[in-house]
């Protein structure tokens, strides 16, 4: 937890607004949030099959998720647990804008094809990922999408890693979004897959940024493929992992620079997250490492009613 005065400060500045609401502080890292590097990155799993809808009403939960998008001017927006009626809202929405206010384009990929949570989003109840792009439709290139089926060994909800080169500025990305399983071995296969394929990308001169709910801690053994540093294999730098607040243990020394860390995304203290296990960083924004420096992280307080996680936000400057 923050000292007071820094979250009074923090909470002056946008990055402490982008829900209004919270039964905690708003969890800033520095109170210049405001003037942290772009591009600028959100992963949010929205609990949209198990939570209830935000308010009882789905324009509430839409206009409280982009408000979040336009206070953190965001370029990328990965979310997971998604009902499909929640993404046909959230896109119409943000592609036909009568307010002034940015556009984004998307792209949605679906792990199962029926969940009966999902009735209360509208009749499809097709449940997945879904990633969105600043900018007017065409700013992803849906011709790049890629679903990748992960390790399924238990034979529940087919989990998936969604792809597809999006515009970012004056550059083009390879936006990857995920939500890997709690179950048995699957965790350790399909974190060694999403490492392979995205590694993939990166070698073929993209710049990759992956992100979504992992289920595990930053320390955890099994997400050694995607880190480049703390022992891992990987090619990523993770946005929140340069926060020495959150730095614990002999292989996270307060004298480093960065480590496999971050602020909890999920928690039971705050009420936000009930029945989470594991309870802390489990949400992730990674950046391959040789396209950007200068990277910034922060777990936003959790909105009553909006999820059971917190929304993550990062941010990090071009290397060349």
């Amino acid at each position: 937890m923050r000292p007071v005065l820094r979250v009074l400060l923090a909470s002056l500045f946008s990055v402490g607004l982008l829900f209004a609401s919270g039964p905690g502080p708003a969890q800033a890292d520095t109170p210049d949030a405001a003037n942290w590097p772009s591009p600028r990155f959100i992963t949010y799993n929205v609990c949209g099959a198990s939570c209830a809808i935000y308010n009882g009403s789905g324009t509430a939960w839409r206009d409280k998720l982009v408000g979040a998008m336009d206070n953190w001017n965001a370029d990328l927006v990965m979310l997971q647990e998604m009902c499909y009626g929640q993404w046909v809202l959230l896109r119409d929405g943000l592609q036909n804008r009568t307010d002034g206010g940015q556009m984004y384009d998307s792209v949605w990929g679906a792990a199962l094809p029926h969940a009966d949570k999902c009735a209360k989003w509208g009749a499809d109840t097709r449940y997945g990922l879904a990633t969105f792009a600043k900018g007017s439709p065409g700013v992803i290139n849906n011709g790049s999408r890629s679903v990748t089926m992960l390790d399924n060994r238990s034979g529940g909800e087919q989990r998936i890693l969604l792809c597809a080169r999006a515009a970012v500025g004056e550059r083009t990305v390879r936006a990857c979004n995920t939500h890997l399983s709690f179950k048995g071995d699957e965790p350790e296969a399909q974190a060694a897959q999403v490492a392979r394929v995205t590694r993939g990308f990166a070698d073929q001169g993209d710049p990759v940024v992956l992100a979504g709910d992992f289920n595990m801690l930053p320390k955890d053994a099994r997400m050694a493929p995607l880190y480049n540093h703390g022992g891992g294999t990987g090619v990523f730098q993770e946005v929140d992992e340069n926060d020495k607040s959150e730095f614990t243990g002999s292989d996270c020394p307060q004298s480093g620079d960065r480590c496999r860390s971050g602020e909890a995304t999920v928690e039971r203290a705050s009420g936000c997250s009930p029945h989470a296990s594991p309870e802390g960083k489990i949400d992730y924004i990674f950046l391959s490492y040789y396209w950007f420096k200068t990277v910034r992280g922060d777990a936003a307080a959790c909105t009553p009613g909006m999820s059971d996680h917190h929304l993550l936000r990062g941010a990090a400057a071009w290397e060349n």
